[in-house]
């Protein structure tokens, strides 16, 4: 009985929650940008170029697998 009445509590609050009437929200990153007088455009693009820095490593690292999967290693 504990075991069902467990359950029954369970998969009401399952229902509860995926009734609900929030909306997700969605921001598109674009809209993210901060503008040019923010106390933070400096974070702002530092984190942009750290971004892009980790894009090279990224691709870097997946022209070297590539490259020693290729001469089988």
């Amino acid at each position: 009985m504990k075991t069902l009445s467990l359950l029954f509590i369970i998969l009401f609050l399952i229902f509860i929650t995926a009734c609900s009437n929030e909306k997700e929200v969605v921001v598109e990153k674009s809209s993210q940008k901060l503008s040019e007088d923010n106390v933070f455009k400096g974070y702002e693009s530092a984190l942009d170029k750290a971004n892009g820095v980790e894009k090279t490593i990224l691709d870097s690292a997946d022209a070297r697998k590539k490259e020693m999967e290729s001469q089988g290693y």
